[in-house]
């Protein structure tokens, strides 16, 4: 008897011990790409690789949007901080290397001093995913697969859109890469945040 308890509670411990979160899986709203246009508070944790002739580089991300906003955070792997940028509508300010830049375009300051093409101007809608140009392709669920996207500089742009995660009633990219000539940046999103 006392050996059918003891199997029992093995068994329990066993499976207890398998359990795991399930991620934040909920319906997908009926217009989900438009609200998630319109969804100007955001925070996304993740990995960056910029490929260049030049070389590669790797960081780990931390960006968040609220409103005309944007906060990117760049960190080693080992967590030691690369660069902070910080966007506001009129003005962005640069933390690289012990200093503090300033300018009026966000994406050309960070290229000046980091030598990163990243169009950090328009993150809210290819970071999403839910970027409106005629030369979007999207899958059977309206998620987007690949577009050629100018920036605001007038740099062309290819994405191509990997991956997906269902949560918080919208698709979300996890995968993502940015070409530009001979640049290239590729990108994996986790823990999508929405307030």
């Amino acid at each position: 008897m006392i050996r059918h308890y003891l199997i029992l509670a093995i068994t329990f411990m066993f499976l207890s011990g398998c359990a795991q979160q399930l991620p934040n899986k909920t319906a997908v709203y009926d217009n989900w790409k438009g609200k998630l246009a319109n969804q100007k508070t955001w925070h996304v944790e993740g990995k960056l690789a910029f490929i260049s002739p030049d070389g590669r580089q790797s960081a780990n991300l931390n960006w968040q949007q609220q409103e005309n906003n944007n906060n990117l955070v760049l960190t080693s792997f080992i967590g030691t901080r690369i660069l902070q940028l910080k966007q506001s509508r009129n003005v962005a300010e640069l933390e690289f290397d012990d200093k503090v830049y300033v300018d009026t375009n966000a994406s050309a300051l960070l290229k000046r001093l980091t030598g990163f093409a990243l169009p950090v101007n328009n993150a809210d809608d290819w970071l999403k995913g839910t970027i409106d140009s005629q030369s979007l392709q999207v899958d059977e669920l309206g998620r987007s697969k690949q577009v050629l996207w100018l920036d605001n500089e007038s740099k062309q742009w290819q994405i191509n859109y990997a991956d997906y995660i269902q949560t918080a009633g919208y698709w979300l990219p996890t995968k993502l890469t940015l070409k530009h000539q001979k640049i290239k940046i590729k990108i994996q999103l986790y823990d999508w945040q929405f307030n």
